[in-house]
């Protein structure tokens, strides 16, 4: 009775053991990757998003920055798929919120390079920004992103954009 009773217990052990040595590489298994945590929320959960909002250009001088344009951009974040992590899109500049007047265009393409994310323009003579996804560079909080664009040491594009509705794409696109 005593070797059936001590092998009963030797087999639950074991299985105690395989379960949580299980348990533990699941766990390993189900953490998501933490820059399709942020893509989903550009994208809010989507396959597109679009935000607009106030973009600041300040520029470096002697140490200083200051403020040296301001934008009102509309911008489309646009992936392939629900789990792609980079994408195209197009960003729209105009003079006021009001959104007549398309002052400048430019097709993007957004990837993560290591822990930032890049934007790169196809508009001749814009450079490509970037800021990291994982600080207060960039800030998503519901229908709110903020943050800051770095161009280059002496250039940066501070911005607040709200989630939009904004539709009028066929006017822009090629």
């Amino acid at each position: 009775m005593m070797k059936k009773l001590f092998a009963f217990m030797t087999i639950v052990a074991a299985m105690a053991m395989i379960t949580v040595s299980c348990g533990s590489d699941d766990d390993e298994g189900d953490k998501t990757d933490p820059r399709l945590t942020f893509t989903n929320k550009l994208t809010q959960d989507s396959t597109t998003c679009t935000w607009e909002g106030y973009e600041r250009t300040m520029t470096k001088s002697w140490g200083n920055w200051s403020a040296s344009a301001e934008k009102y951009v509309v911008m489309r974040f646009d992936r392939a798929s629900k789990t792609a992590i980079e994408g195209d899109g197009i960003l729209l500049q105009f003079g006021n919120d009001w959104k007549e007047n398309c002052i400048d265009k430019s097709d993007i393409k957004w990837r993560f390079v290591g822990d930032e994310l890049h934007i790169s323009y196809r508009h001749e003579g814009w450079a490509a920004v970037h800021a990291e996804f994982n600080t207060t560079e960039l800030r998503i909080n519901g229908d709110k992103f903020e943050g800051t664009w770095f161009e280059s040491d002496d250039t940066k594009f501070e911005f607040s954009y709200k989630k939009s509705s904004f539709s009028d794409w066929n006017k822009y696109v090629n």
